[in-house]
Formats: C-alpha cells, structure tokens, sequence
C-alpha cells in the first residue's frame, strides 16, 4: 500500500522516478576539406564538413570516449532537420532547428539543436544536444574554409525550491489524508 501511495504522490506532483540523462560535452575537429556552395561561406547556404572527427577533449557523458569518426556530412541551414550524423560507439545526434548565430566576413557561426541518443559507449545518455560550428575563410569569400565545432548536452534542471515545497506539501496532505481513511 505504500508504493501505491509513493507512486500517486509522485504521480501529482510531477516528480520523475525515471533515470535522468548525464550532461557532458565533446569537441569535434575536420580533418577533410570543409565546403560551402558558391565557395563563400558569408553567403552559402549549403555546409560540407569534409571529415567529422571527435577529439579526445569531452566532458560528463562523454569523459574517455575514444575519437570517432563520422565521414562527410553536408547540412542546409534553411532546412531545420538536415544535420544528422551517426555512429556505433557514439550513438545519434539529429537536428531540430538550425540557425545562423552569425555570418559574415570571414566567420559563420551556426547553432543546431537536436536530439542525441547514446551508443554502445553510453546507451543511458539520451535528451536534447545542441551542436554548435564555426567555419572560418582565409581570406574572407575566396580563402580555404575551416571549422571547428562541440557538441553539448545540458544538465537536467533542478527544480525551484518554491516547487519543492508544493511537492512536499502535496505529499503531506496525501499522507493525512490516507491516514484518516
């Protein structure tokens, strides 16, 4: 009877008896050729990265992930769900929305967000990513094109105090109320 009533207080007070994903962050370089269309990354709209490679710089989630490799990847950034890049040991990451933080004379910032599902090194790991890269043009509009970029999940928020106490409050009252029963 007691898990019924743990399970119901847990039911209305919104608190999750579910695992929570590990937030963590991991760093990514292009060992390829990076590309845009038109060759002028302050207009493209199309981004090639020649060759997606994790490096050995992460954090949380991903502390001790060996480097990884994800081919080529192109992306439109007028089309919100066309990044997407996959492997065994890391797992899924797959746009939602993209968005130009900035472009412009020589440096084009962009900002995915996504959905990340973990791999066969962390299958537990799973929430909302965001994937941010930077292409760079030397010179600006006719140069070679680099990029750099990192991948981020953020950590679980933690709930106000204010909703705490109304959790404890309604716990409470459930308790009294089961107990008068």
């Amino acid at each position: 009877m007691k898990l019924k009533t743990i399970a119901l207080v847990a039911a209305l007070t919104g608190v999750s008896v579910l695992a929570q994903a590990q937030s963590g962050t991991l760093s990514f370089a292009d060992i390829g050729s990076a590309s845009v269309d038109g060759g002028n990354i302050g207009t493209a709209t199309v981004f090639n990265i020649g060759d997606l490679l994790s490096t050995g710089s992460s954090t949380g989630a991903f502390t001790g992930l060996p480097s990884q490799s994800f081919g080529s990847i192109s992306f439109n950034v007028t089309s919100p769900t066309s990044l997407s890049f996959d492997n065994l040991t890391f797992g899924t990451f797959a746009s939602t929305s993209i968005e130009l933080l900035s472009q412009g004379s020589g440096t084009t910032d962009i900002y995915v967000l996504g959905n990340y599902t973990g791999g066969a090194y962390d299958p537990s790991t799973s929430g909302v990513a965001s994937f941010h890269i930077t292409f760079n043009q030397t010179p600006a509009g006719t140069g070679s094109i680099s990029d750099s970029a990192g991948l981020s999940i953020p950590p679980e928020p933690v709930p106000e105090p204010a909703t705490m106490a109304l959790a404890a409050l309604g716990g409470a009252s459930l308790l009294l109320f089961r107990r008068r029963k």
